[in-house]
């Protein structure tokens, strides 16, 4: 089988884990962590950066330094992972989910007006696939209502924006790490922001609630407990893996770029099949390649096709609205979110990832052509 994804792990990273089991203890914040923030920071221009042990950690600690807490809203889209809206649900706040555009899945403006109430304090938005969301349209909305914006950057490391990294243009951003993203380490994640207060308050919930950082950098004499917190440390081993992939982060990207090309020339006449929307002024890192069809039979069909012949695609998400737990929070208020159920019963992932040999490539085009013929 053709995987749908696979770490891009050499000699290097194998070297440098090798350095880091002789020369660090592995607890959280040590050399090759500092190492793997100043190359965050560099990359992103980021003010401050804290590794943390993976993005959905990253989401909690940015939902407690926001002060999100009981009978607060804060609005989602539906078409995410569930640490989207588990974020806002451990801190005793409710999710409120919003439908998303058709074209980059990306969260909708529209919608997001449409739910803001007196309870609302905040959106988190999702950048899918590294693909912007519509960023100038809801900073204005936040701004007017007075709403924190946290950006769910899970799939955007080296992904931008008009010159800036997703992750990067609201008040908090989480990248992941997780073993299926772009630069991986198994589990990890890497929150930013450019606000001092809401670092300071993320660098000490992160450090089971203590001054540590402080005590570290030899500002005080010994550190102590100072607030609420818990344990949201990365290993300084898995912080060394990613230290040579972010440096080849601009190739990493080039590289999933050049297959995404293939399949856009080469999907481009295929009937009945949607292919990625890249927004005006976006520069993505094809985190992911996925197409849509206009109706889930042929979807299921397609996926059952290409899996039959040896390529793995998945489908991608069931919406947050329509699960049990979904249901369970929204009580009587469940609405259809059209654009949401669409997609998730119509889209499928492609493999992408840098490993992928050009004789693999043209079978996974040759396949998936032949597929779509068949299903009609």
């Amino acid at each position: 089988m053709i995987s749908l994804h696979k770490p891009y792990w050499g000699e290097k990273e194998s070297t440098i884990i090798r350095q880091a089991l002789r020369k660090s203890d592995g607890v959280g914040d040590g050399a090759y962590t500092k190492k793997l923030v100043d190359l965050t920071k560099k990359i992103t221009h980021a003010v401050y950066a804290y590794t943390v042990p993976s993005c959905t950690h990253g989401l909690e600690l940015a939902c407690r330094a926001l002060g999100i807490g009981p009978g607060d809203e804060v609005i989602v889209p539906s078409f995410t992972l569930s640490s989207t809206a588990n974020c806002v649900v451990l801190t005793g706040a409710r999710p409120v989910f919003a439908d998303i555009e058709e074209n980059t899945y990306g969260i909708d403006p529209k919608s997001i007006i449409w739910l803001i109430t007196k309870k609302t304090k905040g959106i988190i938005v999702v950048h899918y696939a590294g693909m912007p969301c519509q960023m100038e349209e809801i900073q204005k909305i936040a701004k007017k209502h007075k709403l924190f914006i946290i950006e769910d950057a899970a799939h955007c490391i080296g992904a931008y924006y008009k010159g800036n990294m997703l992750g990067t243009l609201g008040d908090i951003g989480v990248y992941s790490f997780h073993g299926t993203k772009n630069v991986c380490s198994g589990e990890g994640g890497m929150v930013v922001t450019n606000n001092k207060i809401l670092a300071e308050k993320m660098d000490i919930f992160r450090s089971n609630g203590t001054n540590r950082s402080a005590f570290l950098d030899h500002r005080v004499s010994l550190y102590t407990w100072v607030a609420p917190g818990s344990s949201f440390l990365m290993s300084d081993i898995l912080a060394a893996l990613l230290i040579p992939q972010m440096k080849v982060l601009s190739s990493i990207t080039k590289k999933r770029t050049e297959i995404a090309q293939q399949y856009m020339n080469a999907f481009r006449k295929m009937k009945n099949v949607h292919l990625p929307s890249v927004p005006k002024g976006a520069t993505p890192n094809w985190h992911i390649y996925a197409i849509r069809f206009e109706k889930a039979s042929q979807a299921q069909l397609f996926t059952a096709n290409m899996k039959g012949h040896g390529v793995t695609v998945t489908r991608h998400y069931v919406p947050l609205h329509s699960s049990p737990m979904g249901k369970l929070l929204s009580k009587n208020s469940f609405q259809k979110l059209p654009v949401v159920e669409q997609v998730a019963e119509t889209l499928v992932r492609l493999p992408i990832y840098p490993g992928l040999t050009q004789k693999q490539t043209t079978y996974i085009i040759t396949t998936a052509k032949r597929a779509v013929t068949v299903i009609g």
